[in-house]
């Protein structure tokens, strides 16, 4: 039996929700039947969600919706978190260099309690769902009324729905008239899967580029340095170690747009609810792992989760690229259609021949003075992100 902890039975609007604070209370049958329709809906399994409570329950609070229509029909579902979050995670090279001096001063300056719709992790990906024929508006309209009631009871400063590319914002754009404000996040980097393997992607490739990833190669092959790819759950449990878990540390300090950390026990849950699923590209350098890639494999995509590197390797051998390269080839392999290849490293990524989408976020400050403040700061905390140029890397 579920648990709501709260349930409206019959809102205004003729639409309906059940709230819960767990996500082993929800009614799993009309959870999975919302979100069968999206596909993205890996981010929404239970097992994902299960992992990103249960490993972070010490950092965030969470909660999930359920609306249905007037017959009672499941029509759209979210997930609903909070965390401390920095303001200036977005911003430009310069804002941050006068945010980090001012927090010299005031150390908690523009670290903010949020109330996100979504997860408190980088991922790309929005966590609300609606079904084909749902009223968004209105069920935005009773969503942002949850929203409001969570804010004042846990005393949250800064609500932020994430991450929607322009598509769904053609319906978010209700929320303009909620007194939120649009900003661009982080784009999306993807590829389209359409050889079998990384050689075959090679061949088509122009000469240009061929011989940079040859010049990479050699130069990993002179470091000593192999590949391991690994699925297996249990050799995952065995290898993925404090020691291992520093080289994704290391890439989370070095990141400019980094929103969390996540623990060590986020990669081992996460081997546990996708067995056969997650799948590790491993750089070995002797019988020491100095380099990995995380990704969640679905019979269409493949999704690249988080990277760890040493970083004292990275110039002789030119690790990241390596790793990158090792890891489309597997993703390949898989005989999915897209491979999301996730947010960062634009250039690089462009350059392989991935393609942009654009995502959005809607952000509003509690109370009138904080929500001038977010507004006349907008363009500074929150700067469109720079164009990445698309590269013709194809033969004819």
């Amino acid at each position: 039996m579920t648990k709501a902890i709260d349930c409206l039975i019959q809102a205004e609007n003729n639409y309906s929700y059940k709230l819960y604070n767990s996500i082993l209370d929800v009614d799993l049958d009309d959870w999975k039947q919302v979100c069968q329709t999206s596909d993205s809906n890996v981010y929404m399994d239970i097992g994902f969600l299960l992992t990103i409570e249960k490993t972070m329950a010490g950092f965030s609070k969470f909660w999930y919706v359920i609306f249905y229509d007037q017959n009672g029909n499941p029509s759209a579902c979210t997930s609903l978190s909070t965390f401390k979050a920095d303001l200036g995670v977005v911003a430009s090279k310069s804002t941050k260099e006068f945010i980090t001096h001012v927090r010299r001063l005031l150390p908690s300056f523009l670290y903010l309690n949020v109330l996100f719709c979504g997860l408190p992790i980088s991922i790309g990906k929005n966590h609300l769902i609606f079904v084909e024929n749902a009223n968004q508006e209105l069920i935005l309209k009773l969503l942002d009324s949850i929203m409001n009631t969570i804010v004042a009871k846990e005393k949250i400063k800064l609500t932020i729905y994430k991450e929607f590319n322009s598509q769904e914002c053609n319906q978010l754009d209700a929320l303009l008239q909620l007194n939120y404000l649009k900003a661009e996040s982080l784009p999306m980097h993807s590829f389209q899967a359409k050889f079998a393997n990384f050689s075959e992607y090679c061949a088509a490739l122009k000469s240009h580029y061929r011989n940079d990833i040859k010049r990479s190669k050699r130069k990993f092959e002179k470091a000593g340095l192999r590949v391991v790819q690994l699925k297996d759950t249990e050799k995952i449990l065995q290898i993925y170690t404090p020691e291992i878990h520093q080289l994704y540390e290391a890439v989370v300090q070095k990141s400019e747009n980094q929103l969390e950390t996540l623990p060590i026990s986020f990669f081992r849950e996460l081997a546990i609810y996708f067995p056969g699923q997650l799948l590790f590209t491993l750089v070995y350098k002797d019988d020491k792992i100095v380099a990995f890639n995380c990704s969640i494999c679905t019979q269409s995509s493949v999704h690249y989760l988080f990277c760890g590197l040493d970083y004292s390797l990275n110039a002789e051998s030119d690790l990241y690229f390596n790793l990158m390269y090792a890891a489309l080839d597997e993703a390949l392999k898989q005989n999915v259609s897209k491979i999301d290849f996730g947010q960062t490293a634009d250039t690089f990524k462009a350059k392989l021949g991935s393609y942009q989408t654009p995502l959005y976020m809607y952000i509003k400050g509690t109370g009138f003075l904080l929500n001038w403040i977010i507004r006349k700061s907008l363009n500074i905390l929150f700067p469109n992100p720079a164009l990445v140029p698309s590269y013709n890397i194809y033969k004819q």
